[in-house]
This record gives C-alpha cells, sequence and structure tokens, in this order.
C-alpha cells in the first residue's frame, strides 16, 4: 500500500508536463498573434501609402484650383469664411466687392459660377445696349456733319454781312465822333457856368449858415427868456381858464348825499367824480385852498340833475347849495387829453397806480394823450404833446442818486427825469399848464379809499379818529382827544394812572 501513494517525483513530473502544455500553448498564441499584427502593419502600410498618394494628388489639385481663382497667395483655406486672409474669406469679400449688385445667390452666400453667369448675363444685356447706342450715335454723327455743312454755308452769310455791318458801323463811329467832339464843347462850357453857380451858392449857404445860426441862438435865448416869464407869471398869478362844470342845487347831510345840476344831456357818467369849491373861490383849478369837500356821481337822475355821495368834506365849511363843483376830466361834448409824467402814487404806498388812473381818466371820458411810464419809456413812442394836452400832471420824480450804479432803477430814474426836462419844455412852448399829482387828484376830486391796515406793508397811517381836526393842515398822530366832557376812566391818554372820580357832570 506504501508502495502505490504517489511521491515527490510523481507531482514534479506532473509539474513539469503542465508547466510544457501551458508553454506550448502559450506559445502558439503568441505566434498567432504575431502573424495577425503582422498582416495588419502590413495592410496599414498599405493604406498610409495609398492614403498619402490621394492626400498629395488633392493638395497638387488644391493648388492648381488657388491658382485657378487667383489666390495661391494664401496659405490657410478658410473653412469657416470668416478669415479674409483666408481663401474662401478672400474668394467671399472679392465677389461681393466686385460683383457688387450681380453677386449671386445673395451677398451673405456667394458662389463663383451663379456669380459668374449672372455677369455674363449682365455683360451680354449691356453689349446689346452698346450696339443700340453705336447706332444711335453713328446716326447722330451723321446729323452732326449734316448741321456742320450747313452751319459752314450760314457762316460764310454771316461774315460777309459782318463786313458789310463794320462798313456801316465805322461810318456811324465818325459821325458820332463828331457829334460828341460838339457835345463836348457845350458840356465844359456847361461847367464851367456850372461852377460859378456852385462858388456862388457855396457863399451864399455859407451867409445862410450864419444867419440861421445867429438866429437859432435869438429864437434860443427868446425861448428861455419867454419861459422864465412865463413860469414867474404862473408863480405870481396862477391864472386858470377853466370854468364850474355845475353846482350843488340840494344837500342832505343825513344820508351825505347831493344832487348837482349836471345830467344825461351832459353826458355825464357815474362814479364820476368833482371837486366841490366855496362859492367866493379866486378860480378853479389854481390851487387846492378854494376846494371845501369832494363828491362821486352816484346816480343819473335826468338831463339836469344827477345824485352824489360825499366821499370827503371840510367840516368847517360844509356843503351848500350853490356850490360849484369842478373836475378838470369833465367837458361836455369834449374829450379832455392830459399828460403824465413820474411816479403816480394815489393811495400814499409808494407804489404806482397809473392802471387806477387810467381807469378814472377813461371813466370820466377824458384821455391820455402822453405819458412816461414807470420804466422812463414814453407812450406812444416819440409822439410829443400838442396843444389838445390840458395839464402836464407831474407825479414824483425819482432821484437816480438814491440808487446803486449796478441797480437797473437807477436806469429808469434817469430816463424818466429826462423825459421830465424834455415834457416840461414843451409844455412851456405850446402854453400848457404844469401841476403836481397831488393838486390834479384834488381838482379832479379824488379821495383815497384805502381805510384797511395791512401788515407788512409800508404804507402810511390815514386813520384819523376822536375829535375833528382844528385845521386843515394839522399833523396825523398829534393828541385826537375829544373836546366833550367825559370822565377821566376813559382819557386815551390816562396811562397807568389811578382811576379817577367822576366830577357829577
Amino acid at each position: 500500500m506504501a508502495g502505490s501513494k504517489p511521491t515527490a517525483v510523481h507531482f514534479s513530473l506532473v509539474f513539469f508536463v503542465m508547466t510544457t502544455l501551458i508553454l506550448s500553448i502559450v506559445t502558439y498564441l503568441t505566434f498567432q498573434e504575431q502573424k495577425k499584427a503582422a498582416l495588419a502593419a502590413a495592410d496599414a502600410t498599405d493604406k498610409m501609402n495609398a492614403a498619402e498618394g490621394n492626400f498629395k494628388r488633392q493638395f497638387d489639385e488644391l493648388a492648381a484650383l488657388k491658382q485657378l481663382m487667383g489666390y495661391e497667395g494664401f496659405e490657410e483655406i478658410g473653412i469657416g469664411g470668416n478669415n479674409e486672409n483666408s481663401v474662401i474669406g478672400a474668394a467671399k469679400k472679392d465677389l461681393v466687392s466686385l460683383g457688387r449688385d450681380q453677386v449671386q445667390p445673395s451677398p451673405t452666400d456667394p458662389k463663383f459660377r451663379d456669380t459668374l453667369q449672372s455677369l455674363r448675363a449682365s455683360l451680354e444685356t449691356m453689349s446689346e445696349q452698346s450696339k443700340t447706342y453705336n447706332t444711335g450715335l453713328n446716326e447722330t454723327n451723321a446729323r452732326l456733319e449734316a448741321e456742320k455743312t450747313a452751319t459752314r454755308g450760314r457762316e460764310n452769310q454771316l461774315q460777309q454781312s459782318q463786313e458789310k455791318t463794320e462798313q456801316e458801323h465805322q461810318k456811324l463811329i465818325t459821325d458820332q465822333t463828331e457829334k460828341m467832339a460838339a457835345k463836348d464843347a457845350e458840356i465844359a462850357t456847361v461847367r464851367q457856368e456850372l461852377s460859378a453857380e456852385r462858388v456862388a451858392k457855396g457863399q451864399l449857404n455859407d451867409e445862410l449858415d450864419r444867419v440861421r445860426r445867429q438866429t437859432s441862438e435869438e429864437i434860443s435865448l427868446l425861448q428861455q427868456a419867454n419861459q422864465f416869464l412865463r413860469l414867474q407869471l404862473d408863480k405870481l398869478e396862477n391864472q386858470s381858464f377853466d370854468k364850474p362844470d355845475g353846482k350843488i342845487v340840494r344837500v342832505d347831510n343825513t344820508t351825505r348825499l347831493v344832487w348837482i345840476d349836471i345830467g344825461s344831456k351832459d353826458y355825464l357818467r357815474p362814479q364820476t367824480t368833482f371837486s366841490v369849491y366855496i362859492q367866493t373861490h379866486r378860480g378853479v383849478g389854481r390851487g387846492s385852498g378854494d376846494i371845501k369837500a369832494k363828491v362821486e356821481v352816484n346816480k343819473i337822475l335826468g338831463p339836469n340833475l344827477a345824485e352824489c355821495r360825499i366821499v370827503e368834506e371840510d367840516f368847517d365849511r360844509p356843503i351848500q347849495a350853490g356850490d360849484p363843483v369842478y373836475s378838470p376830466l369833465f367837458n361836455p361834448g369834449v374829450v379832455e387829453s392830459f399828460s403824465f409824467v413820474g411816479i403816480l402814487d394815489m393811495d400814499d404806498n409808494g407804489k404806482s397806480d397809473r392802471e387806477l388812473l387810467h381807469g378814472i381818466i377813461s371813466n370820466a371820458g377824458a384821455s391820455v394823450e402822453v405819458e412816461v411810464d414807470d420804466q422812463g419809456n414814453r407812450i406812444p413812442e416819440g409822439r410829443k404833446m400838442s396843444v389838445k394836452t390840458k395839464y402836464l400832471v407831474v407825479g414824483e420824480i425819482p432821484d437816480p442818486s438814491q440808487f446803486p450804479g449796478a441797480d437797473e432803477r437807477r436806469e429808469f430814474a434817469l430816463k424818466i427825469s429826462e423825459e421830465h426836462k424834455a415834457l416840461e419844455n414843451e409844455a412851456l412852448q405850446f402854453g400848457i399848464k404844469i401841476v403836481r399829482f397831488s393838486d390834479f387828484l384834488n381838482y379832479i376830486g379824488y379821495e383815497n379809499k384805502q381805510r384797511l391796515y395791512v401788515a407788512g406793508e409800508n404804507q402810511k397811517y390815514n386813520l384819523k379818529s376822536g375829535s375833528r381836526s382844528t385845521g386843515t393842515d394839522e399833523v396825523l398822530g398829534a393828541n385826537r382827544l375829544s373836546s366833550g366832557q367825559t370822565s377821566q376812566r376813559f382819557r386815551s391818554d390816562r396811562g397807568n394812572k389811578k382811576p379817577a372820580s367822576s366830577t357829577g357832570q
């Protein structure tokens, strides 16, 4: 039993046999793979040789195509077609730039064959047109030759006619030269006579200039003297040729109404104001001393009757029947004209009331002939006063020195001052009366209706209170205590004094 067991020799033999078999199989398989690889390498070599030949052929064909197209200098073909340094990019650019409107099928996708066919068709069309133009050109040349022949004939006729005309012209020039010589002699004679007359005229003009200067100086001196005498006469006499417009016919002190003898037949309008004069006046329109009241028309009651309200009254001189009334604005059937210069402040608030004044003048049936506005402009521009102007009314003339040099109000003040002087000279020349604006308002019966104090406004305090004034020139702000018998408790000036006992009166 023990002799039949495998030994190490058996295992070694088995291992050797197995190893030999495995090596044989591996060797066989490796030989087969090497054989396949050799066959594949030989086939790959054949294909590479064929591809190299095909590539060389295609490269030669591409070079021939670039030479045919004229782009042999470009290395890159340019598959995308966007590189202008490639064959395709340069070809597209040339097709678009050279083919222009013949590029086919479109500028974004040009084709050589389509573009060449379009160019060929266009060339054939132009060739046909060229043949037509050549035919017309030949016909035109033929007509031109015929015209040249006819023109040569006319030129010969004109040349003959011109020679004849030149002969006649030469004869005419000779005749005209003789006539001009005779005229030149006459002109020379006239020029000598004219020169002598000019010398005489120059001497006469010099004499006239001297006389004119002397006369102007005399007139200027006479005007200055006349103006001086007129001013002096106005100061001394203050003459006025106006007459009262009417008179008071009835007075009602309870209702503060009066009635005047002016009405519809005199074209009187409501709201027209009049100044009321004392019956012993020295002449209306001469000053404010004779004016004792002012009235305003409420109603027109008849041809010769109108109701008026009293807007201002001097209590020391009450209105009576028979008192004359007057307004320079009112004149039955006549439009009175006035001229104004300066700041026209009617309510003493430091502001111009030009529009309000225009309304009053227009309502009374009067008009403004010339005025200088608050900027110093004459309105209407360039117009001068005439004898139609009844008064030159002078408002406040601003002083230019009150404003700094850069202030535009200084320029306005200068212009107003210049126009003021000019209008006063015109008034003196035409005999127009010059009145102050405040006097004018008194003459027309105007009374300031503003009685309301507005905070922030720089205006004078014009509200009187207490007892009546003791005089026409009493100053506002003086003691206005009542003169009646009253308890000392109600004195306005008692201050902090102790209450006084009643006197029993």
